[in-house]
């Protein structure tokens, strides 16, 4: 770090940059479809991002890096696939994954606090703090020009101007009173200046100063974040005087009975902890009993009677995925909230959170299968889809968890944070409309039964698919009309600027046009 705060000169650049790069955004997105422009203004912004901060922090390989990889990730997705939802899901992770990585990287120490809240002050305290600084930067430039040329003449001038409009106004109205032409070519005015979309203008300026003012206002609030005060113990500190002294006789570790300091967070007993843990595995443990009983006893292939698939697989799904959520956020209290015990009981309570890991990977595979019998009977679809993936993650979750129970010194919470991105990305990744179509049309060709209405309302990525079903099975019922909605989709959506390429989109129409 070289830098303490931002000097007025370097200000002034970083407002303009940041001013720059606002154009590129109205270029690349007003009045169009995301594509291409997504990642290109990502890119874009990193460029502004490191120039801006190169005096404070060298670009170079460093574990804050590793964020920048799935932000890029991300946002090529925009180029690659359709799928409207993840779309909507990545224009909200891209920005979050950046600022996260952008305040870790800027991070002069480990921050004190959580880093949730660290990244909640860096964009609701930090960046607003410096949201009027846009328009004091501009004055004070236009004051610097002013005291280096001739200040009071232009002073003058602005002076002569606002004597002149009442001036202005009599005059104009005598004149307009005295030739008929002349009122005629004041009253087409605002025809002339209707033609030129003042509203519009102001708008797409009203856009560009706000994209500049949030893009320079974060950075500042980067480069020079306001220091809260410390504790008043921090500051008697800093001004000279000695810290406690404290000894081992006068810890309170080592005190018997010594209470908790009143600044303390309260824990849990390991007692009650282990009682509440004690009864939920004891229903935990008959509700596994019961479900290798009918899984393995050949009661999967046939429901009970008077149980239908749906309110088997769908409720039943529902209610386990809720328990499993549960479990797992009694299981992070136990992890962190309940005051550890000597080590034979430590032993006995790690047990207990082991059995509940256990039973709670036994519910999440019913859930699957429930779910798996659901999508056998009524077919596949995206929602279905993406449980089946978060029921993984979950297990992911779960697995974590039990290492951490005999391997503490593991980052549970940073191997949370890298499992959730990593599984994001990779459902990105995954083409899962196309998953989709290929899992119904596995089941038509067993069945034959098709929902082509749906996979019709799909992304791009379903027409190689479906053109090849046509190829094998002419007479498949919905088919033509499925393909005919992604013509319509196509023509209806053809890009107006080469910012809304979509690799996806561009392969669906060529296919289309050979068909």
């Amino acid at each position: 770090m070289k830098t303490e705060s931002v000097p007025v000169r370097n200000e002034g650049k970083l407002l303009l940059a940041a001013l720059g790069c606002a154009v590129v955004h109205h270029y690349l997105f007003y009045g169009k479809t995301w594509g291409v422009s997504f990642p290109l203004f990502v890119i874009l912004f990193y460029v502004y991002y490191y120039w801006a901060v190169r005096e404070k922090r060298e670009l170079r390989l460093e574990p804050s890096m590793v964020l920048a990889v799935p932000v890029l990730l991300l946002s090529f997705t925009y180029v690659a696939h359709s799928n409207l939802l993840l779309l909507v899901f990545n224009a909200l992770a891209v920005p979050l994954l950046i600022v996260a990585h952008t305040s870790w990287h800027m991070a002069e120490e480990r921050p004190k606090t959580p880093f949730i809240l660290h990244l909640l002050d860096q964009v609701f305290v930090q960046t607003l703090r410096y949201v009027p600084q846009p328009v004091v930067v501009t004055f004070r430039a236009l004051s610097f020009k002013m005291k280096a040329g001739r200040s009071q003449e232009l002073m003058k001038v602005l002076i002569g101007l606002i004597v002149s409009i009442p001036l202005l106004l009599a005059v104009v109205a005598l004149l307009a009173s005295a030739d008929s032409v002349f009122d005629r070519t004041l009253a087409r005015l605002p025809e002339l200046a209707g033609d030129l979309e003042l509203g519009l203008m102001l708008f797409r300026a009203l856009w560009i100063a706000c994209i500049a003012t949030g893009l320079f206002a974060y950075v500042r609030g980067l480069l020079q974040p306001k220091r809260w005060p410390p504790r008043a113990a921090e500051e008697d500190f800093a001004a000279g005087s000695e810290p406690p002294e404290t000894t081992p006789a006068a810890t309170p570790a080592t005190v018997p009975g010594a209470g908790v300091a009143p600044s303390a967070v309260p824990r849990i007993d390991a007692t009650v902890a282990a009682t509440v843990l004690v009864v939920l595995n004891a229903v935990y443990l008959l509700f596994a009993f019961v479900q290798f009983s009918y899984f393995f006893g050949g009661g999967a292939a046939e429901l009970p009677e008077g149980i239908t698939y749906a309110s088997y697989a769908r409720k039943g799904f529902a209610e386990l995925v809720v328990v499993t959520l549960i479990n797992l956020t009694v299981l992070m209290i136990m992890l962190y909230g309940v005051k550890r015990p000597g080590p034979a009981a430590w032993r006995c309570l790690r047990a207990l959170l082991g059995v509940l890991v256990g039973c709670t990977g036994i519910m999440l595979s019913s859930a699957y299968l429930r779910l798996s019998m659901y999508e056998e009977a009524y077919g596949y679809t995206v929602a279905r889809l993406l449980v089946h993936a978060f029921m993984l993650f979950l297990l992911v979750l779960f697995v974590l968890a039990l290492v951490k129970l005999w391997r503490e010194r593991l980052p549970l919470l940073r191997c949370y944070a890298a499992v959730t991105v990593t599984a994001y990305v990779i459902v990105n990744y995954f083409g899962i409309d196309a998953a989709v179509t290929r899992g119904n049309i596995q089941r038509y060709e067993a069945t034959g039964r098709l929902d082509a209405a749906y996979l019709g309302s799909l992304g791009y990525e379903v027409v190689p698919l479906l053109l090849e079903l046509k190829r094998k099975h002419p007479d498949a019922e919905g088919v033509d009309d499925a393909l005919q909605s992604f013509r319509s989709r196509i023509e209806s959506g053809k890009p107006s600027s080469w910012t809304e390429f979509n690799w996806s989109e561009w392969k669906a129409a060529k296919a289309l046009e050979g068909a």
